[in-house]
C-alpha cells in the first residue's frame, strides 16, 4: 500500500507542477507566434517593394526621354544595341537563309547617317551599331562617299 500512496502523491504533485509549466509553454508559444507573424509581415513588405521596383524597371524606358548625347555616352545602351543588332541579324538569317542587309540596297537616309557619323569621328564599329549595318557595309559606304 505504501507504494500506491507514494505513486499517487507523486502524480498529484506532478499535476500541480504541470499547471505552472503550462504558463511558460504558453509564453513560448506566444513568442513564436508573434515572431512568425512579424516575419510574415516583413516578407510581405519585401514582396511589395520588390514588385514596385520591378514595375519601375519595366516602365522606366517608356517614361524616360534621353538626349542623343546621353545615348552616345551610355555604355549600357551600346551593349543593348549590339545585342539587338545580333538578334535582328540572326532573325534575318533564319528567315532568309542569309543576311538581308547584304542583298538589299542601302537606303539613302542610312547612307547620309553613316557619312555624318563618320564626319563626327565615330568608329566604324559604333557606326555599324547605330545604322544596323555590318562593318564591311559601313566601310564601303564611307569609301564610296555615299554613291
Amino acid at each position: 500500500m505504501d507504494l500506491s500512496i507514494i505513486l499517487m502523491s507523486v502524480g498529484i504533485v506532478l499535476i500541480i507542477v504541470s499547471f505552472f509549466f503550462k504558463n511558460s509553454a504558453k509564453k513560448v508559444e506566444q513568442d513564436v507566434e508573434e515572431l512568425s507573424i512579424s516575419i510574415f509581415q516583413e516578407t510581405n513588405n519585401l514582396k511589395r517593394r520588390l514588385k514596385i521596383v520591378e514595375e519601375e524597371l519595366l516602365l522606366e524606358p517608356e517614361f524616360q526621354v534621353k538626349t542623343p548625347s546621353a545615348i552616345n555616352n551610355s555604355v549600357s545602351n551600346q551593349k543593348v544595341q549590339q545585342v539587338m543588332q545580333a538578334v535582328q541579324q540572326a532573325a534575318q538569317v533564319s528567315k532568309n537563309g542569309q543576311v538581308a542587309a547584304k542583298t538589299k540596297p542601302i537606303h539613302q537616309i542610312i547612307v547620309s547617317q553613316v557619312l555624318e557619323l563618320n564626319k563626327q569621328g565615330m568608329s566604324v564599329a559604333d557606326i555599324s551599331i547605330r545604322s544596323n549595318l555590318t562593318e564591311e557595309q559601313v566601310r564601303q559606304v564611307i569609301a564610296n562617299g555615299g554613291r
